[in-house]
């Protein structure tokens, strides 16, 4: 089977958050408080770095103490952080949970004993649809 890779979603909270801390390092510099701008700056430039580099990708791997290979779920969530290697063969279940107040939503992966992921693909039903034609 070939990789699939989906990208995140781009949701309205982080628009906000992106939003709100762009206003405050303006102010910030507005106010000649340049070393905490430059702080606050830095912080929306990982910010979107995050929100643009964030992957999902389903790939076949060899892992160095089986002989034969599996399905794994990659999430890359930028340069910043290491990989999630989520076994496709160990999800239990997918479910819609509420964040943010319920202003905004995400998938739950449930796998192996009691581990949880949370991911937010731009496309859910063809996420769900993927994760269940590989299992």
């Amino acid at each position: 089977m070939t990789d699939r890779t989906f990208h995140k979603r781009f949701t309205l909270t982080a628009r906000i958050g992106v939003a709100v801390f762009a206003i405050l390092a303006l102010y910030f510099f507005w106010v000649k408080l340049a070393i905490i701008g430059i702080f606050v700056a830095i912080i929306i430039v990982g910010m979107i770095e995050r929100i643009l580099n964030t992957t999902y990708t389903f790939k076949m791997v060899k892992p160095i103490d089986l002989d034969e290979e599996m399905e794994y779920l990659i999430i890359n969530e930028g340069r910043f952080s290491s990989n999630r290697n989520v076994p496709v063969c160990d999800i239990i279940s997918v479910h819609t949970a509420k964040t943010f107040l319920g202003l905004d939503h995400c998938l739950v992966i449930e796998y192996g004993h009691h581990n949880m992921v949370t991911v937010q693909p731009d496309n859910e039903e063809a996420f769900e649809k993927e994760i269940s034609k590989r299992q």
